[in-house]
């Protein structure tokens, strides 16, 4: 297939960032022809707020290439991973006018969500699923702006009345079961949303023989559980915590007694997991598939995560690692200084983990199921 990759790159490299990444590769190593359109967050700094609010909602830059591109290059299907805010909906106005088939991976809830993660001030928030986004701009849910949220909120208005997700999009792409029932809410068709997890290849490194301490990998942002874990730090201190990432929330892990390494590659991430012992994900917000759970999986190292949105259904409570209620500091200071204890029984929830990335997270799986959902949209 000719395949066109969409995406909207964000100011500190995240989740969906790799996997944008790591899809372009798996595509293009089955043998697909693969093309790239991107855009920066870097550059809000030169466009300035108002003009990324108004592009947020249409681009005409994004428009005008788009039609160019395939133009010049007729895909068999367009992908769009996060257009927000540079290449906007205008996106998928422009492959339909070249007939081209739009598949839309949904990676966060912004479509029903301002903040994204159906999270204010710390605690689940559903204001808005279902509804017009008025609490959520009278909120300044979106960074905390009220002309950010009011544009992004605009933005939403605007295209679920004319039709820019019912009618733009053949098929959706949900990373979890969980996530679904909140994407029909926010009104997209049921019957174009398919199951598929995020990809990830194997990562070339071995476990290491006698693996110790704790480890978090991830954005330092609210909904990541940021607070949860710095309390549950104090609390427990537990030798040897790592903590990789970047992100508005590091000075709350100060004192925490935790290493703080800033961000990392995904090679020096992958070395740290194969040192660790597990993995800590403590989110407060609804997660629909974290991809650091797949690359710890395939590393053999159990995650003690939040009983929340798809983290519930990945991991298995003392299968392969340990869940949690959300925001609980303490039960989760408790679950630390277990896991710190219990370097057998850690062992053999790692080797589950392996069991399951081979059998359901491999990237032979995620191809053949993402080629399936090209063809379903029209391919």
């Amino acid at each position: 297939m000719r395949i066109l990759l969409v995406h909207n790159r964000y100011l500190h490299r995240g989740g969906e960032d790799a996997v944008f990444d790591e899809e372009a590769r798996m595509l293009a190593d089955g043998g697909h022809e693969v093309r790239t359109h991107l855009r920066d967050n870097h550059d809000i700094a030169t466009l300035g707020a108002l003009r990324t609010g108004a592009a947020s909602i249409w681009s005409p830059a994004t428009y005008r290439s788009i039609r160019a591109l395939l133009a010049d290059w007729p895909a068999d299907v367009v992908h769009v991973h996060n257009s927000f805010p540079l290449v906007s909906p205008a996106i998928y106005w422009a492959a339909a006018k070249a007939g081209v088939p739009v598949v839309k991976t949904l990676h966060n809830f912004r479509l029903a969500c301002l903040q994204g993660s159906f999270l204010r001030d710390g605690q689940p928030c559903e204001d808005c699923l279902g509804k017009l986004p008025i609490k959520g701009v009278l909120k300044r849910c979106y960074r905390g702006s009220a002309l950010q949220s009011g544009a992004l909120g605009a933005g939403l208005v605007v295209h679920r009345l004319v039709g820019t997700y019912r009618q733009r999009i053949n098929r959706f792409i949900a990373l979890d079961a969980s996530s679904v029932p909140k994407f029909v809410a926010a009104g997209i068709p049921a019957d174009r949303i398919r199951i598929k997890p995020n990809c990830v290849a194997t990562p070339q490194v071995a476990p290491a023989s006698h693996r110790r301490g704790g480890l978090f990998v991830g954005r330092l942002s609210p909904e990541k559980g940021i607070h949860t874990l710095a309390a549950a730090l104090t609390a427990a201190r537990v030798p040897g915590f790592k903590v990789i990432g970047a992100g508005d929330l590091l000075p709350v892990l100060a004192g925490a007694g935790a290493a703080l390494l800033g961000q990392c590659s995904p090679a020096e991430v992958y070395a740290h997991m194969a040192q660790a012992s597990y993995l800590v994900l403590p989110s407060v917000g609804f997660e629909q598939f974290p991809r650091v759970v797949a690359e710890a999986f395939a590393l053999g190292l159990p995650v003690i995560a939040s009983r929340r949105g798809a983290l519930a259904n990945l991991v298995q409570d003392g299968q392969t690692g340990l869940l949690v209620e959300p925001g609980d500091a303490q039960a989760l200071a408790a679950k630390l200084q277990w896991a710190e204890a219990q370097p057998e029984a850690l062992r053999a929830m790692g080797q589950r983990c392996q069991q399951q990335y081979a059998s359901t997270l491999s990237p032979a799986a995620n191809l053949q199921r993402l080629l399936e959902i090209y063809r379903e949209a029209g391919a």
